[in-house]
């Protein structure tokens, strides 16, 4: 089975467990935002963000790119401190 292609694009922002670069990858279903150094992963469904994070105005698409990494990296922190008050 082949693995499915993805584009990946490093990012400026940082990892809240380890401080590393996050990476954005997108592929045909979703879009991904992690960590490769500590592999913190979340992921969001493509129709979710068509739903959410895109504006239709006539012929212009807009996409609240700050909105969506804003809630990727908010998944990403919330998870790692609630794993870490369990600990």
């Amino acid at each position: 089975m082949e693995s499915e292609e993805s584009l990946k694009m490093e990012l400026s922002l940082k990892c809240p467990v380890c401080g590393s670069n996050l990476q954005l990858i997108e592929n045909s279903a979703y879009v991904m935002l992690g960590c490769p150094r500590c592999r913190k992963y979340t992921r969001m469904t493509k129709k979710h963000i068509y739903r959410v994070y895109i504006e239709y105005d006539g012929n212009l698409i807009h996409l609240k790119w700050a909105e969506l990494i804003k809630e990727l990296y908010t998944r990403i922190a919330t998870r790692y401190y609630l794993e870490s008050d369990e600990s």
